[in-house]
């Protein structure tokens, strides 16, 4: 599992690195204006729809019944599972999608961004109807990954996001003289090209569900068929609940960004900085862990599944600490480094880099929030994560309203109070989720997490001392911001080898192994 998440977060990391080139040409081709405001805004209701019907909801459903197939000796049943599932997704999203662009206008005057005005309002809903083909298209896709992850097939799911930033970067390049509405087109091309990467990969996903016979006749299949899709239709409501309350919030934190101009930009940027440690990390490790949860899960396998969960989420814990705390003390240096450069001014990199340092505090609770609510799923429990999502979610929009208002009135950016909010509600949501889960199945190691998170904290409170010291005395330059990701990482590591750190001992220990071996 280790080296399976070490390839996919490798691809991830190579997804980020084609997304930051995506977000530089973009940033530097129209800044954090109301061009980037109208585009970031059309996401909203396409990301909505993908997520409630495709995305989260029907995958976290779909793969543990699927799983349960593939584990009961039954492949070809499961693919035709996988086969039924993808047609109920084409036709429920193509109907979605059509209704959405039909009330595009309306739906971003009164629903995503109120305060726009009626030249926006007409700019976001013309870009929206364009990102609506790529939604359909990504609900097609998003299948195929978990069918492909469910038969240890990383590798096509692992590259098709860095396929689709490219899509993005040929919407910024390629396709700049048609302006903002070129990002629009990329986004439909880098959609066929996630979904088309994944293709031949499912050729040897079939061959292998064709050569092993079921047993049953054609009526017992479609009887299992049925089944299974009731089954599934029953775990996708809670999540469906859950999924749609983040949505809800992403649209108030819209809302209220959008009575600044360059506020959604602004705050979208850093939101998406803040993603990439998320991705390379939390979803990563939840990526290659949920389809083997579930498979012990499903063969009742309590011991196994436990010490799976903790060793996994221990290493999620070591690896966010320190990423959070390198974007609290670097983010403006970094950003300043990477993104300043043409409409992307100065002020931009203060608003990006502000609202980063509040959002990033929740980072290492999104990150483990990612394993927490797959071990749910892997259980074939969705009703709490969905209603702890729901109650997050309320508990978000009342602080980001509170916070926005009182960063406001102290003169701060009053974006920086979304930030936050979203911070403290996902420490509350991750906290709450987690010790219901140990409670659920009390052979997870509570007490070793506690030891991580104690030990982790304190090395990286250690990093953050000696960051701030080295740019107090090296200064906030090119070569001084280059140099400092790796002094922290320096400090970090020590630190955690001398707290005498379970994960950091490993990590020296798989080291000197691969030393030898060269040796």
């Amino acid at each position: 599992m280790a080296r399976a998440a070490v390839a996919v977060a490798s691809f991830y990391v190579l997804s980020n690195v084609a997304g930051f080139v995506a977000r530089l040409l973009i940033n530097a081709r129209f800044g954090t204006g109301a061009d980037q405001d109208a585009f970031r805004a059309a996401f909203v209701i396409p990301d909505l729809l993908f997520n409630l019907l495709a995305g989260g909801a029907l995958a976290s459903a779909f793969i543990p019944v699927y799983v349960s197939r593939l584990g009961s000796g039954e492949p070809a049943i499961a693919w035709r599972l996988a086969r039924a599932v993808a047609l109920i997704v084409f036709a429920g999203l193509a109907g979605l999608a059509a209704i959405a662009a039909l009330l595009a206008a309306p739906l971003i005057q009164h629903l995503v961004a109120r305060q726009f005005d009626p030249a926006q309002v007409a700019l976001t809903a013309s870009l929206m109807r364009v990102m609506l083909i790529a939604t359909v298209i990504f609900g097609l896709s998003g299948l195929l990954m978990g069918v492909l992850q469910s038969n240890s097939a990383f590798l096509a799911p692992a590259i098709a996001p860095s396929l689709y930033q490219f899509g993005m970067v040929l919407g910024a390049t390629v396709l700049s003289g048609f302006g903002i509405h070129g990002l629009a087109i990329g986004v439909v091309i880098g959609a066929f090209f996630h979904l088309a990467v994944q293709l031949p990969w499912l050729r040897g996903v079939l061959r292998a569900a064709y050569s092993v016979e079921s047993g049953r006749t054609m009526r017992d299949a479609q009887h299992a068929i049925r089944t299974d899709l009731r089954q599934i239709l029953t775990l996708m409501p809670p999540r469906v609940l859950g999924l749609g309350a983040a949505q809800v919030n992403n649209l108030v934190n819209t809302t209220l960004a959008s009575g600044l101009l360059g506020g959604v930009s602004a705050f979208n940027n850093a939101f998406a900085i803040m993603i990439l440690p998320i991705a390379a990390i939390g979803q990563a490790i939840g990526t290659v862990l949920f389809p083997s949860i579930s498979a012990h899960a499903a063969r009742g396998e309590g011991e196994r599944f436990a010490a799976s969960f903790t060793r996994a989420l221990n290493a999620v814990i070591a690896l966010s600490l320190p990423a959070a705390t390198g974007l609290i003390v670097l983010g403006q240096p970094l950003i300043r480094l990477l993104f300043e450069r043409g409409a992307f001014d100065a002020r931009a990199t203060e608003w990006v880099a502000f609202a980063l340092a509040w959002l990033s505090v929740g980072l290492p609770a999104h990150a483990a929030l990612e394993l927490v609510t797959r071990a749910f799923y892997a259980l074939k429990d969705s009703l709490r994560p969905a209603l702890l999502a729901v109650l997050s979610v309320a508990v978000n929009i009342a602080l980001s309203v509170v916070l926005y208002r009182a960063f406001a009135a102290l003169g701060w950016l009053p974006f920086g109070g979304l930030g936050l909010a979203n911070a403290i509600a996902t420490i509350l949501e991750t906290g709450t989720l987690y010790g219901l889960l140990v409670r659920r199945e009390r052979r997870i190691r509570l007490r070793a997490s506690l030891v991580a998170l104690g030990k982790g904290g304190l090395a990286a409170l250690a990093m953050g001392v000696a960051l701030w010291g080295w740019l107090a005395v090296a200064g906030h330059g090119a070569p001084a911001t280059v140099a400092a990701p790796l002094i922290g990482a320096v400090v970090y590591f020590g630190a955690a080898l001398l707290l005498r750190s379970s994960e950091a001992l490993s990590a020296l220990d798989v080291v000197k192994r691969r030393l030898a071996a060269r040796a």
